[in-house]
């Protein structure tokens, strides 16, 4: 069981989100088992965002520093888009850099999320390497906003909140797709508790139940170790 994306520690393996300051302050007591997600919040970004990005750039290669964000856009919330795209833009470099995913915050921005997602793709396209993935952590979108993002390559993390259509047919995709082509063809997804005060261990018995699976199975298929973080072990 793992939780992909948290603000609260529990009994499991985890990607804790904190700012570059929380980062110093934990990195050294936190558990062995607790990865770290280090970023500038889409409600965070203000004048002097180039300064908060900066401190966030010299933590970002640290070992423990598993993704980059949340960031992302957020058009409820926030100052203008404008300027978010900026920071954003500015944390996808880091981000590419440092050869390390980014956790998306994205509220009613998908179209200018993959506007960037498209530009960065072909740049990388035009330099021979792949981009890093992109997960959209908490979505709730509906079955074919998920089936958009999934075909764009961004991958999906799901919080309690989630539409259940939209589970079911995400996961549909595995159980349709041969053993050999689920891991390289299908979008895996995530699961977590954001910054939810209750256990993960809640969010994948909800899930079991919906898609009538054993938690057992989704202890394997939502552990990011496995998937995007193949090379990670605790």
């Amino acid at each position: 069981m793992f939780n992909f994306h948290t603000h609260h520690t529990d009994d499991v393996p985890c990607i804790l989100n904190c700012s570059p300051d929380d980062f110093l302050l934990r990195q050294d007591h936190e558990r062995a088992d607790v990865a770290f997600s280090v970023g500038l919040h889409p409600w965070n970004v203000s004048a002097d965002w180039q300064e908060k990005v900066e401190k966030m750039r010299s933590v970002t290669t640290s070992p423990r520093v598993w993704t980059i964000g949340e960031c992302g856009l957020d058009k409820v919330r926030g100052d203008a888009l404008s300027v978010q795209i900026e920071a954003f833009r500015a944390q996808i470099a880091i981000a590419e850099a440092v050869k390390k995913p980014m956790v998306i915050h994205c509220v009613k921005a998908f179209d200018e999320l993959l506007a960037l997602r498209k530009e960065l793709t072909e740049q990388c396209h035009r330099e021979g390497r792949a981009a890093q993935p992109w997960v959209i952590h908490g979505f709730r979108g509906k079955p074919e906003q998920a089936k958009q993002m999934m075909a764009k390559g961004l991958l999906l993390s799901f919080c309690h909140l989630y539409h259940v259509e939209t589970l079911r047919l995400v996961f549909s995709l595995y159980k349709n797709a041969s053993a050999e082509e689920g891991r390289s063809r299908v979008s895996p997804f995530f699961l977590e508790t954001d910054d939810h005060p209750f256990s993960v261990h809640q969010i994948y018995e909800q899930v079991s139940h919906h898609l009538g699976v054993d938690v057992s199975l989704l202890d394997s298929l939502c552990d990011p170790r496995q998937t995007i973080f193949h090379q990670k072990a605790f």
